[in-house]
């Protein structure tokens, strides 16, 4: 659907703003308003928000480079684009027009052709100026609201890290007293000690949690994929409902990468935790089987411009048959604050962040969904090569 243009048409020959109009209203897109005075323009633009303003030089008491004067020394007014109407005798005063803001002159008596075609240009460029000033406000408001969240999540980091000081203690307190008790069919210290590991990588994405800010990958070292995901899975499995089977299919030689393990961990996390939700709606809705696959491989040719050419990656994939995505969500799907989940708490930044991570790490995310069907979220890291 075309957008409706406000055009303002000053002159005091009515004549010519009859003309004027003749000639424009033949688009239904232009609403136009006419004016018989500088006086009379400058009350006009108090009530209406105009796209373009057709103005006259030469009027009584306030002439068209005075009321242009005045339009752009208001910042309400000042970037609606002035277009001088101007008779042929006149010309030399068109360097004064543009001087004091002027975009444009059109030359009376009117030619049809050239009327329409300056306004269509005009409110264009007009229109998409306002477009582009619209998207960076967005992005000083997400960039605002990203600081906002930063900000209260280091508040929130810093108490979450105090209150687990005193968790590693108690469960060394566990072990030991679990240790002294233990019988052949106790698994006790088995679950202390799957619980530690748990703490400890809390404890550690806390530590790393303002790293992310970087535009770097942090402390980065040789990581194997494929210990990430066995790692990742013996806690998965513990939170996913009996009936949903999940599966692990790893690389069949070291899946090496260069990276921040920590941060690589968080990905495959997110991934697999949002995999869940989507299976779980889904069987809530009546479904009966719920599947989930973790896929690791190694691919020698990517066709992506996000990714280098003729150069080795690890592919991985994380792939469900759980509610998929609509599809008008898909090209918002890794935009900062964008959540497919609000209703059930998301935040909208899990993707966003992940999608960050990844790009440190010269590598990429991607997402093919059919809605009802399910989601395969594939992500890519540089293969590092043993020499």
């Amino acid at each position: 659907m075309k957008p409706m243009f406000n055009i303002l048409v000053v002159d005091d020959d009515l004549k010519n703003i009859q003309v004027g109009i003749n000639f424009l209203k033949q688009n239904t897109n232009y609403h136009l308003v006419f004016a018989t005075s500088g006086e009379q323009a400058l009350e006009r633009v108090k009530e209406t928000s105009f796209d373009l303003i057709l103005l006259d030089i030469m009027m009584p008491v306030l002439d068209g480079f005075e009321v242009c004067k005045i339009l752009k020394a208001d910042e309400q007014t000042k970037q609606i684009p002035v277009i001088f109407l101007t008779a042929k005798h006149e010309e030399d005063s068109v360097m004064e027009g543009f001087k004091v803001g002027g975009a444009d002159y059109i030359t009376k008596p009117f030619n049809a052709a050239e009327l329409n075609a300056r306004v269509k240009t005009h409110l264009e460029l007009h229109y998409f100026y306002q477009q582009e000033i619209a998207k960076l406000k967005e992005v000083l408001m997400y960039s605002q609201k990203a600081e906002t969240i930063k900000f209260i999540a280091g508040g929130v980091a810093h108490d979450c890290k105090n209150f687990l000081t005193v968790v590693p203690y108690n469960l060394e307190m566990l072990e030991k007293i679990s240790g002294e008790k233990q019988d052949s069919s106790d698994n006790s210290l088995e679950l202390i000690h799957d619980t530690k590991v748990a703490i400890s990588r809390v404890s550690g994405l806390i530590d790393h949690f303002f790293s992310l800010n970087k535009d770097d990958k942090g402390d980065s070292e040789l990581v194997d994929m494929n210990e990430v995901a066995a790692d990742i899975s013996k806690v998965y499995k513990d939170w996913l409902r009996h009936n949903i089977d999940f599966s692990i299919e790893l690389l069949s030689q070291p899946a090496l990468t260069m990276a921040n393990k920590l941060h690589v961990e968080q990905v495959l996390l997110n991934l697999l935790i949002n995999a869940q939700h989507a299976v779980m709606e889904k069987m809530d809705n009546g479904q009966t089987d719920g599947t989930i696959r973790l896929l690791i491989e190694r691919v020698e040719q990517v066709g992506n411009e996000e990714l280098r050419q003729n150069m080795p990656y690890l592919q991985i994939s994380v792939i469900d048959n759980g509610i998929g995505i609509r599809e008008k969500s898909l090209e918002q799907i890794f935009d900062a604050f964008f959540t497919t989940k609000e209703d059930r708490g998301g935040s909208g930044l899990g993707l966003a962040v992940s999608k960050h991570i990844l790009k440190t790490h010269e590598g990429a995310i991607f997402v093919d969904s059919i809605e009802g069907k399910g989601t395969t979220f594939t992500i890519y890291l540089p293969f590092a090569e043993l020499s």
